[in-house]
């Protein structure tokens, strides 16, 4: 990498940290708020599911693919959140969501060390609740809507 790509990448990514600060505070409101009723409040998961989202795509712009993998993970759990049915599962949504902003925002603040351990148990934890939820939905890879492009064309 140039000098100059490096520096566009950490400014890129100054600004990805200073974009997730405002979805930190908007997390905790929402968690609050998902707490305080759980069983009325739960259709709020949708705006994780969106803030994961965008933070995936951003992720992926910028190459970290540790990040785009717990994104994607929030992005699901906080779909199965909205269908939750009990009090405990919802309970569980709100705290792996909670676990994967912090690591996310603690991931980019520290993104020039080593903190594979970090992110390999909080990958785990979020794995296991997905599976405890029934899964990730079902998913097609880039090769495979290539090949379905090639397909029509």
């Amino acid at each position: 990498m140039t000098h100059s790509s490096n520096v566009e990448r950490h400014e890129g990514i100054q600004g990805f940290i200073h974009e997730l600060s405002g979805f930190a505070q908007t997390a905790e409101e929402t968690l609050g708020l998902i707490e305080k009723n759980l069983e009325g409040n739960k259709a709020l998961f949708s705006v994780f599911y969106e803030k994961m989202l965008a933070i995936r795509g951003t992720a992926q712009q910028l190459s970290l693919p540790h990040i785009v993998e717990i994104a994607r993970l929030g992005e699901e759990i906080a779909l199965k959140g909205t269908k939750a049915a009990t009090r405990p599962q919802i309970r569980k949504c709100v705290g792996s969501l909670w676990d994967s902003v912090t690591t996310v925002k603690y991931l980019l603040e520290h993104y020039t060390e080593e903190t594979t351990e970090e992110q390999g148990i909080l990958l785990n934890r979020l794995k296991n609740t997905l599976q405890a939820f029934g899964g990730a939905r079902p998913s097609v890879s880039e090769s495979e809507i290539e090949a379905l492009l090639r397909q029509r064309g």
